[in-house]
C-alpha cells in the first residue's frame, strides 16, 4: 500500500514531530544546517524554482489521473476536482459520495484515440490546460511568500511543458510496454471491478466496482492499457500532506511520488523538475532508498520494491537506482530512529549540532556521478552569515538589562527560551454563537469580571481530538489548555486556539490554573537579525497593506517580530543580517512551537551593534 495512515489513539509523536528524508539529508549535509532550519525555524529564501517544481508535478499527475475515454482534449482544468475528502483531507471511503468520473458519461469510441501517437496529442493538450492553471497558482503563492526571492519572469513555460512532455513519454513507455504484454495478470481483475486499497486517482470512487466502465474483451485495448497501467501518486486535490506512508511506530514519514505496479512488481519513482546537475542529486538518491526501507516496514517487512527510479524531467533521463538489501533496510531503520531519538524525542542544543558540513559530492546532468567540486558547501549555505562555520559569530545576546539612545530608563530583555505566550485557565463560557451552524462558534468567557473572546483557529488538537467541546453552551465551566493571548487593535483580550491548545469541560477549579489578570501585554527581547522580509498586497476592501518583519536569535531560541511597516521606525531599512538588534514593546503571539512578536506603534526597534563587514 503505498499510503500507511498513522493511529491516532496509538501516535504519541505527532505530525509535526517525525523525521523525514528532507530532514534526515540536511543533517547529514550539516548538524548546524538541520538545527538552523528545523529547530530555529529558519525559512531559506524561496526562489520561483522551487515552486515550479511542483506546479510540473501537480500538472503532470492531474493529466495522469484523467482519461481519453471521459475527457476531450479542451476539457476544463477542474472537471474531476471535486473529490470528496473526509476530516483530514484524505479522499472519502463514504459510499454515499458521488466521485466526479463517476458522474461523466463514457464519450463514443470512435473519439477516444486509436494508437499512442493519438494517445499522446490528447495528454499533450491536457497538460497545456493544467500547467497555465497551476504556474498561476504557484505564482501567487510565491509572490505572497514572506521570503520570497528571485524573479518570476525566470520561469519559461515552454520549458515546464518540455518537462512535463517528457514525464508523459516516461509514463507511455510504460502503457507500450504493457500493451506488450497483454496487460499482465492483473488484467482480468482490473476489468470486473477490483480496487486495491488505494487506488490509483482517477476521480473515481474508492470502492469496487461490478465492472470497470472502460473495460471490454479481448486483447488489452489502449484505453485499457492507460487505465491500466496509470500509477499510484498523491491525488492533487487531497489535503496536504494527507496521504503520508508513516512507520508504524510514527517516528518517520514519507510521501511518494509515483508508485508503478500494473505488473505485480513495485516501482517507485521521484519526480525531478530539474536537470540532476550538483550535490543535491546525492540527496535524492538516499531519499528513494529511505523510501525502500518505508515500503518494507509498513508491509511488515515481508515485501520489498522491485526498483527504484529518478525521473529527471529537465534532462530527459531516467536514473535507476540500487534497491537496498533486507540487511541493509534492517540496518537503516536501526540508525534512523536512533536519530529520531537523539533530534526529535528531545530537542538537542545549538552546542549538539556543530557547524560540520559535509564535503560537497559532484553530479553532471542526469545525476551522473562526477569528481566533487573543490569547494566547501559553507560557500553554498543560505546561513554562512551568521553560522560560525562561515562568518558568523557563536556568541549570542542572552537577556540582560539594556539603555537604548534617546532613552532615560533601562529595559529587561528577557530571553527567548524564557517567553510565555501561552495560558491556561479556568473560566465559565459568557455566550456562544453559531455553534450549531457547522461553523466554528463565537465563544466568549468571562474570569471574575473579565472577559475575552476565544479565537478558534484549528478545528482539532495536534492530538486528533477536537479542539472545543461539540456540545459547549452558555454557562458551562471550562478549562483553556495553553491558549495564547493577544490584545486586538481595539486593546480587547482574545484567547486564540492553535494545534497546541484546546477547550475543556472541567466540573471545578484547576490548581495550576491562571487568571486572566496574569496576561502581559509587552515584552522587551534582544537577537542577531537572520534576515529581514516584506510583504505587500490588496485588502478585500481594495486598501493597499505593507507589512514588515525580522527573524532574530539569541543564545536561548529565535522568534519572528511581524508588524504593520509604518510601526517599525527607521532603523528597519538600516539593520543587516548579523547585526544585534533589540524590540522593546513587542506583544507576543504563537503558532504550534512558534513563537512570534507583534511590533505596534508602541514598540522600538533598535541596531545595538553592527557585525564586522569588508
Amino acid at each position: 500500500m503505498p499510503v500507511h495512515l498513522s493511529v491516532p489513539s496509538e501516535d504519541s509523536i505527532g505530525p509535526f514531530n517525525r523525521l523525514s528524508a528532507s530532514q534526515v539529508n540536511a543533517y547529514a549535509s550539516c548538524p548546524r544546517l538541520w538545527f538552523y532550519e528545523k529547530v530555529r525555524r529558519f525559512r531559506m529564501p524561496q526562489i520561483p524554482v522551487l515552486f515550479v517544481g511542483r506546479a510540473v508535478e501537480e500538472s503532470f499527475c492531474k493529466m495522469l489521473m484523467e482519461s481519453p475515454a471521459l475527457l476531450v482534449t479542451n476539457a476544463a482544468s477542474d472537471t474531476l476536482a471535486a473529490i470528496p475528502l473526509d476530516e483530514r483531507g484524505v479522499p472519502s471511503r463514504s459510499t454515499e459520495e458521488r466521485w466526479p468520473a463517476d458522474r461523466l458519461m463514457t464519450l463514443p469510441p470512435e473519439m477516444w484515440p486509436e494508437n499512442l501517437h493519438q494517445l499522446r496529442h490528447w495528454a499533450i493538450g491536457r497538460l497545456k490546460k493544467h500547467l497555465p492553471v497551476s504556474l498561476k497558482a504557484m505564482k501567487e503563492e510565491w509572490s505572497g511568500d514572506e521570503r520570497k526571492a528571485g524573479d518570476w519572469r525566470s520561469v519559461n513555460p515552454d520549458y515546464c511543458l518540455e518537462m512535463c512532455i517528457n514525464g508523459l513519454d516516461f509514463h507511455l513507455a510504460e502503457v507500450q510496454r504493457c500493451m506488450d504484454a497483454g496487460g499482465g495478470s492483473g488484467l482480468q481483475q482490473w476489468r470486473i471491478g477490483h480496487r486495491p486499497k488505494w487506488p490509483a486517482p482517477d476521480g473515481r470512487s474508492y470502492s469496487s466496482l461490478e465492472q470497470h466502465p472502460l473495460a471490454q474483451k479481448g486483447p488489452i485495448s489502449l484505453i485499457e492499457a492507460w487505465e491500466f497501467t496509470r500509477p499510484w501518486f498523491v491525488d492533487p486535490h487531497a489535503g496536504k500532506f494527507a496521504m503520508n506512508a508513516i512507520h508504524p511506530d510514527h517516528w518517520f514519514q514519507g510521501e511518494y511520488d509515483l508508485v508503478y505496479r500494473w505488473d505485480g512488481r513495485i516501482n517507485i519513482v521521484d519526480i525531478k523538475a530539474s536537470i540532476g546537475r550538483g550535490d543535491r542529486s546525492g540527496d535524492y538518491v538516499e531519499q528513494l532508498r529511505m523510501y525502500a526501507m518505508l515500503w518494507w516496514v509498513t508491509h511488515g517487512k515481508t515485501e520489498s520494491v522491485d526498483s527504484l527510479e529518478i525521473w529527471y524531467l529537465g534532462a530527459n533521463v531516467i536514473k535507476t537506482i540500487d534497491v537496498p538489501s533486507s540487511d541493509e533496510m534492517s540496518s537503516m531503520e536501526h540508525d534512523l530512529e536512533a536519530m529520531w531519538h537523539r533530534l526529535r524525542e528531545h530537542t538537542p542544543s545549538m552546542d549538539e549540532c556543530p557547524p560540520e558540513p559535509r564535503p560537497l559530492r559532484g553530479f553532471s546532468k542526469g545525476g551522473v556521478a562526477e569528481t566533487a567540486p573543490n569547494e566547501s558547501r559553507c560557500t553554498q549555505c543560505d546561513w554562512s552569515q551568521i553560522c560560525p562555520g562561515g562568518e558568523g559569530d557563536e556568541n549570542l545576546p542572552h537577556g540582560g538589562d539594556i539603555q537604548l539612545p534617546g532613552s532615560s530608563g533601562r529595559f529587561t530583555i528577557t530571553p527567548i527560551e524564557s517567553l510565555e505566550p501561552r495560558m491556561t485557565l479556568v473560566a465559565d463560557v459568557f455566550s456562544v454563537m453559531g455553534a450549531r451552524e457547522g461553523r466554528r462558534p463565537q465563544i466568549t468567557i468571562a474570569q471574575d469580571n473579565l472577559f475575552a473572546k476565544v479565537q478558534l483557529l484549528v478545528d482539532n488538537h495536534q492530538d486528533g481530538t477536537p479542539s472545543w467541546p461539540e456540545n459547549i453552551a452558555k454557562g458551562d465551566r471550562v478549562k483553556l489548555d495553553s491558549v495564547v493571548p493577544t490584545a486586538n487593535w481595539k486593546g480587547e483580550l482574545e484567547l486564540k486556539v492553535d494545534p497546541h491548545a484546546s477547550i475543556l469541560h472541567v466540573a471545578g477549579s484547576e490548581p495550576e490554573a491562571q487568571s486572566l489578570l496574569d496576561f502581559r501585554a509587552r515584552w522587551n527581547v534582544s537577537g542577531q537579525l537572520i534576515y529581514r522580509f516584506e510583504k505587500k498586497g490588496v485588502g478585500r476592501n481594495g486598501k493597499q497593506w505593507h507589512r514588515k518583519g525580522a527573524m532574530i536569535m539569541d543564545s536561548t531560541g529565535a522568534m519572528k517580530l511581524e508588524g504593520w511597516a509604518n510601526d517599525w521606525g527607521p532603523q528597519f531599512d538600516l539593520a543587516e543580517t548579523g547585526d544585534t538588534v533589540v524590540a522593546v514593546n513587542v506583544g507576543l503571539d504563537a503558532w504550534a512551537i512558534q513563537v512570534r512578536g507583534n511590533v505596534t506603534r508602541n514598540t522600538k526597534f533598535q541596531i545595538i551593534n553592527r557585525v564586522e563587514r569588508d
